[in-house]
């Protein structure tokens, strides 16, 4: 435990003493914080008024899954090629010539980029939590309990592109890393809106089959849906029979293992 907290530590001071974190994050605080137009005033839709709390309360509600996505996109863009940048300043050869295991230098690395990549969005999340509160005079319980919850899949992205840029070009990594979780959101999504109440009805004749694809492909945008039901204390929507977060943490210890068996036939 003792290296691989020092592997860790060392990962995030190595990513947050770059300049372009702090703008990245910057940014993205700077539009969240745009949001506080959304919290003022009352609005009339079809004739019909609605206060500004439940407006606040629905942009909070899209803030979270623009968030929790969006930072899928700073692992994917920290995570890539960092076992092949460490090999090319030396610092994994350093490090693992020392009473060092591999495992023991994959796992902090990941760790380290698990934390940094987590701690963006939690920033981001509490930013829309203190929003909500000082422009609403309440708070939105499970917001952040929520947000741990999506670390999931942040931790998954994570593993996924460390993974396939030792074996791939850094564009195909994150092409095909991005790929996976954009079919994840987009069948997850469809089968959300294809079994709402709208059009429940006109499914009501046709019989559902499970897919392979459900039981077996990661459910990151599933994972976000249950988050979203922590917030608002609704029905989550479930796809295939195995919970998301359970379909996530297997997908997890699979990469993992992949990852460390990759790594142990790297060249250094």
């Amino acid at each position: 435990m003792r290296n691989f907290r020092k592997i860790a530590a060392y990962t995030i001071v190595d990513l947050v003493h770059h300049k372009s974190f702090y703008v990245m994050l910057t940014i993205s605080i700077f539009f969240v914080l745009l949001l506080k137009g959304c919290y003022k005033g009352d609005y009339m839709v079809n004739g019909q008024h609605i206060s500004s709390n439940m407006v606040a309360w629905n942009a909070s509600i899209i803030a979270f899954h623009i968030i929790a996505a969006g930072t899928l996109l700073i692992a994917t863009l920290l995570s890539l090629g960092a076992f092949k940048r460490d090999k090319d300043d030396g610092s994994s050869t350093y490090i693992l010539s020392k009473p060092v295991s591999r495992f023991e230098y994959v796992a902090g690395k990941i760790a380290g980029l698990w934390v940094v990549s987590f701690l963006f969005m939690f920033v981001l999340h509490l930013t829309i939590t203190i929003i909500t509160y000082f422009n609403t005079g309440g708070v939105m319980p499970g917001y952040l309990a929520a947000s741990l919850l999506c670390s999931l899949n942040v931790l998954f992205m994570v593993l996924m592109v460390s993974l396939l840029s030792l074996v791939l070009h850094d564009f195909a990594a994150a092409f095909l890393s991005v790929g996976i979780v954009a079919i994840s959101f987009i069948s997850d999504t469809i089968d959300k809106v294809a079994h709402s109440d709208l059009l429940k009805s006109a499914m009501a004749s046709s019989n559902e089959h499970l897919s392979i694809w459900r039981v077996v492909w990661p459910k990151v945008c599933s994972l976000q849906f249950f988050a979203e039901s922590l917030i608002d204390k609704s029905q989550p929507h479930q796809i295939g029979p195995l919970h998301p977060s359970i379909n996530i943490l297997i997908c997890i210890v699979i990469v993992a293992f992949a990852l460390v068996w990759r790594f142990e036939k790297e060249e250094l």
